[in-house]
């Protein structure tokens, strides 16, 4: 836009006026819960794997004796 001309005139309706609409807050109130379980699987589920897989190095089936540099 050159100095002397007039801004042009944009549709603004679509523009938010602040604040989070019904869908994101709704999306927000799924999402954050999801999170939130995923991350408290991970962590119960993380020692248990880690268990699995000593145990069963300890018996000589080594997860890990097949997986090169």
């Amino acid at each position: 836009m050159y100095r002397f001309e007039r801004p042009r005139d944009f549709d603004r309706r679509h523009i938010d006026k602040g604040g989070i609409s019904g869908a994101s807050r709704v999306r927000a109130a799924v999402l954050l819960p999801l999170l939130v379980a995923y991350g408290l699987g991970f962590v119960v589920i993380s020692p248990l794997a880690q268990e699995s897989a000593a145990k069963s190095a300890a018996e000589g089936n080594d997860p890990m004796a097949f997986v090169g540099p």
